[in-house]
């Protein structure tokens, strides 16, 4: 064999190192940034912790587009995209004749857990949680999260967008990973101060619902579900 093929030989052995090096320095750099991106969406929306993370929302809203619980109301066994053990739905009028969709997530004993309101329009399942809403594409999978002080969009697998009042320009995650949309170089330190603000704000007691909380579907008053009344034991579908 000639020198001119053992050198070929070694450039290709090369290439094939560096590219086999290079896929396993991606997947664990994207691996890293998924779970700083996670830890972002814990940190600025303690409020939303543990039930309503986005592929919840968006699971949930799925299945509910697909089917409608029975107008009577009724339990659900493993409701979608809930990590709870059931579900009380329910069909309540408020003080001014509007109808509402009401979920009670409940643990294994049958305590109430949280609680939200499902509804719906021409493009979108929208889950209202205390003063927030999702808004679920009926066609696209993203998911869009709004409250008076906090916002971001998600789409699988795993992109995110967020806003807050600290920063009215939106940072998200793409190739490059997470960037605002200006090139400041504080803008590390904002994100940081942002998330311990918003962590602040949801200690000193604000109007959600992630932890069981009552909710306010109009900002006024909490849910007034009765959870027991109407619902049919042991369901499993709807």
């Amino acid at each position: 064999m000639g020198l001119g093929a053992i050198i070929f030989i070694a450039v290709i052995a090369a290439f094939i190192g560096f590219v086999v090096w290079a896929v396993r320095r991606g997947s664990k750099w994207a691996a890293e940034m998924a779970a700083k991106q996670e830890t972002l969406f814990s940190s600025m929306f303690p409020d939303l912790q543990p039930y309503y993370h986005p592929k919840n929302v968006l699971e949930f809203v799925r299945a509910r587009l697909a089917q409608e619980p029975s107008r009577g109301g009724i339990r659900i066994k493993n409701p979608p995209g809930f990590p709870v053990d059931a579900a009380d739905v329910s069909f309540q009028t408020d003080s001014k004749g509007r109808e509402h969709e009401v979920w009670h997530l409940l643990d294994g004993t049958g305590q109430r857990l949280s609680a939200f309101m499902f509804e719906s329009d021409a493009k979108d399942g929208m889950v209202r949680v205390g003063k927030g809403k999702f808004r679920v594409g009926r066609t696209e999978d993203r998911v869009r999260y709004w409250s008076p002080d906090r916002e971001f969009k998600w789409s699988p697998p795993g992109l995110w967008k967020f806003v807050t009042p600290m920063s009215q320009e939106p940072f998200d995650s793409d190739r490059n990973g997470m960037s605002f949309s200006d090139s400041s170089s504080s803008s590390v330190s904002r994100t940081a101060t942002t998330a311990a603000a918003v962590a602040g704000i949801a200690a000193a007691g604000g109007a959600f619902d992630g932890g069981g909380a009552s909710a306010s579907w109009d900002g006024k008053s909490g849910v007034d579900a009765d959870s027991s009344g109407s619902s049919a034991a042991g369901a499993t579908t709807y």
